[in-house]
């Protein structure tokens, strides 16, 4: 993690966020970068999953990059279909509650995409087909692989898709209406949110594969094959390369590939496409001793910037921001960094080794820009994203 690049930049593009005592600084090179690199080292559609960071600025450079997104939400779509970026061929639709009223809402959009979770949605979609335009329906399957990540705190099952036996049994059913031209049909997988496993990304894909064979022998031809996000940032931990989870997955698709040659591919980065280009900034109001421990207090709090704190426990990388450069001279502590409100869970980083701290200072938390959202809780303001 390049800590150095990200506090000179910071200190460069101070101007526009130091009457803050909060916010969210979007480094738009970096934002810019990551999405070429994710379209350079996966080789197929990238579709930006909206959920990670529904900033609209964010969303305008994301679709300037001539990606689409991945809703889950009405309330999503709605409000990013305002863009004058919008491209609604571009996007994907996703819920495992999706109800009638949605779905005849998200067709009125012009959406045709869409993720299928369960039999009942199926059949509700099938339901209210009105025939005039072709539906791309990604039967979600569950390859069944669990993966335990000790770095964040996932369910090792979602309880989301089909079983392969299921899934295969769904697809041969739809397969007469592919046939007919009505839908296009396609698989969807997404195996594990900050995926740092490259056996997992290898074990799981191949599995993948190895249904796209069988579908080939059950004579059943799909058109997409989406192979969902999980593409890991760095935290504390070392991990793995984009390159090297981009060489996985296409050994995957070209098994897949020369059982159907025409085949689309689809990838759904969230994380990996936002997380690092986003730092927060948080202004210390006040620095207190409790016994002998050194806390500094912040003006924001993990319930309006950082609740995937709480969720999942990832604590966020965080430096000392030094308009002075004389962080070298200070001698160094360990803080305990806890929020503005008065719960006992608002502690942003316990154990930080930093140079001494005083009030007003500020502190960068780095790849800030992943599942940064907030709640109502005492009535909290989101901070400000800011562009950069």
């Amino acid at each position: 993690m390049d800590e150095e690049r990200i506090g000179s930049f910071l200190l460069e593009s101070k101007t526009s966020w130091e009457e803050e005592s909060a916010c969210f600084v979007v480094d738009s090179r970096k934002l810019v970068e990551n999405i070429n690199a994710l379209k350079t080292f996966l080789k197929g559609e990238v579709v930006y999953s909206y959920k990670t960071n529904p900033d609209l600025r964010v969303a305008e450079i994301v679709s300037s990059q001539g990606c689409g997104f991945l809703f889950s939400s009405v309330e999503e779509l709605e409000n990013i279909s305002k863009l004058a970026c919008f491209e609604k061929n571009k996007n994907i639709f996703q819920s495992p509650s999706l109800t009638k009223k949605q779905f005849l809402t998200i067709r009125e959009i012009g959406i045709t995409r869409f993720v299928v979770d369960s039999q009942d949605q199926l059949n509700l979609m099938l339901e209210n087909m009105d025939g005039n335009e072709v539906i791309e329906l990604l039967i979600r399957i569950n390859t069944g692989i669990k993966v335990n990540n000790p770095e964040l705190s996932y369910g090792e099952d979602s309880f989301l898709g089909f079983p392969l036996s299921e899934a295969i049994e769904v697809l041969k059913k739809l397969n007469p209406l592919r046939e007919e031209g009505k839908i296009r049909l396609g698989i969807h997988n997404h195996l594990i949110s900050q995926n740092t496993y490259l056996d997992m990304w290898g074990k799981n894909t191949q599995t993948m594969a190895d249904f796209v064979d069988d579908l080939k022998k059950e004579s059943i031809t799909i058109d997409v094959v989406d192979f969902g996000g999980g593409y890991p940032v760095e935290y504390f931990h070392i991990i793995p390369e984009l390159s090297d989870i981009g060489r996985i997955i296409y050994k995957a698709q070209t098994r897949m590939t020369s059982a159907f040659p025409n085949l689309k591919y689809v990838f759904e980065p969230g994380r990996k496409l936002v997380g690092e280009s986003v730092t927060l900034i948080g202004k210390i109001a006040h620095i207190k001793k409790f016994h002998d421990t050194q806390v500094a207090v912040l003006s924001c709090s993990l319930y309006n910037c950082s609740i995937d704190t709480l969720i999942v426990g990832l604590f966020l990388p965080v430096i000392k921001l030094d308009y002075k450069k004389d962080n070298n001279k200070l001698k160094k502590e360990i803080y305990v960094i806890r929020g503005s409100t008065p719960d006992s869970l608002d502690i942003f980083s316990r154990g930080v080794d930093l140079p001494q701290l005083k009030s007003g200072d500020y502190l960068a938390f780095l790849h800030a820009g992943a599942y940064s959202f907030g709640s109502d809780f005492i009535s909290l303001s989101k901070p400000k994203h800011l562009i950069v």
